[in-house]
């Protein structure tokens, strides 16, 4: 599994956000997900983590066990984890989210995801560290739209689920595998990607109405209930 996370700090204890069903086995069917209906399934569990961390022109990899670690945050009703670390991602210059830091409303109409998809990985068949660390892609950034009108003029955006139309690709199925666990920012951390969905959406100018590839994003307010 090759999937993106970020750093978010409560309680003094920082932890590694990403999506649970890149590590854990994950029903949709069962998340509390609203009016929106997911229906993706993962049944593997991956409990070793390798973190790679940006170290001059290559990467330094951090790796954890989850069997071996304690403090684990989880919530049946949301796709996310939260797994304590002891290394300072400041020291390798990376942003630690704050619970300060989170925003539930934006003033842009623009939401930057920023992850690693599958370009930004090796094609090397087995998995080694050492090519990974070697080779990994600088991030991408998926550019969504928030503020748009569902066909029906009914909100898709619901409970602790919102949904951005993909802006920057005219793909109507683009891969986005690898952004699972994906910070979604707006003026500030606004959520964590979740799942690829498409949208029937209307043009504004033209009233045309048509299928567009889409982002489910948990809302970044989950987090306060997740990291207790």
């Amino acid at each position: 599994m090759r999937a993106s996370g970020f750093f978010f700090n409560a309680e003094e204890q920082t932890y590694l956000i990403t999506a649970r069903h890149n590590v854990l086995p994950t029903d949709a069917t069962t998340l509390a997900t609203g009016k929106l209906s997911l229906s993706y399934q993962t049944e593997d569990t991956y409990p070793t983590i390798d973190i790679y961390l940006r170290d001059g022109p290559t990467f330094t990899v951090k790796r954890i066990d989850l069997t071996e670690q304690s403090g684990i945050c989880l919530d049946d009703d949301i796709d996310v984890i939260g797994v304590p670390i002891t290394f300072a991602p400041q020291d390798y210059g990376y942003i630690v989210w704050k619970r300060d830091d989170i925003t539930t409303r934006n003033s842009p109409d623009l939401l930057d995801v920023i992850g690693y998809p599958g370009p930004s990985f090796p094609d090397t068949g087995a998995y080694d560290q050492k090519t990974y660390a070697q080779t990994i892609s600088g991030p991408y950034v998926l550019t969504l739209l928030d503020d748009f009108q569902a066909q029906g003029d009914s909100d898709p955006s619901t409970g602790h689920l919102a949904v951005g139309l993909d802006a920057s690709t005219e793909d109507t199925e683009p891969d986005y595998r690898g952004y699972s666990g994906s910070p979604i920012l707006g003026d500030d951390l606004t959520g964590i990607h979740c799942a690829d969905i498409s949208i029937p959406s209307v043009n504004q100018e033209t009233g045309e109405t048509s299928v567009h590839p889409a982002i489910a994003y948990w809302k970044a307010d989950v987090l306060n209930e997740l990291l207790l």
